[in-house]
């Protein structure tokens, strides 16, 4: 199923087609499925500060990362209410393979729906519109070590 979201012949292919030769039970279209549930279920505990949730599917970077922008938020006495009204696209961008020590990285674009705002301690709307749809674009990219016991995929970078 290569083919079926990247171009033959491409880096990208070429990647793919060398994960399923460490993992043949490695599919394009299962990934991208659970890449789709991962970005759902992240962006949300993200929006509610609830990293602990969602600790075991982040590179320590990013829940670094993370962890920096919730306790920024909290310390300013900020909320954030976020609904995801659905994925509008996915589409696989990137694939690189290590044959070194089988590392694996797929980078997905999201084109997303949500609605979201953030309030201040009064109440005060101070970004967003919890009204208002609106569009968020992210690249997300998820690493994994093929082969190995833990089939779940890390979030190893973000961005758009």
């Amino acid at each position: 199923d290569i083919t079926d979201h990247v171009a033959d012949g491409t880096e990208a292919a070429r990647a793919l087609a060398a994960m399923k030769l460490v993992e043949p039970s490695f599919n394009v279209s299962g990934f991208l499925q659970g890449a789709r549930g991962a970005y759902e279920m992240i962006l949300t505990a993200f929006a509610k500060g609830e990293l602990d949730r969602i600790r075991g599917f982040l590179s320590p970077e990013v829940a670094e990362s993370f962890a920096g922008v919730i306790a920024d938020r909290k310390a300013r006495g900020l909320t954030l209410t976020s609904e995801l009204l659905g994925i509008r696209e996915l589409a696989l961008q990137d694939a690189e393979f290590s044959r070194t020590n089988n590392e694996a990285e797929i980078s997905v674009r999201f084109v997303a729906e949500m609605i979201s705002a953030t309030r201040d301690t009064s109440g005060d709307v101070v970004d967003g519109d919890p009204k208002h749809a609106r569009k968020q674009k992210d690249v997300w990219t998820f690493g994994r070590t093929m082969g190995a016991n833990d089939p779940n995929w890390m979030l190893v970078a973000t961005g758009e």
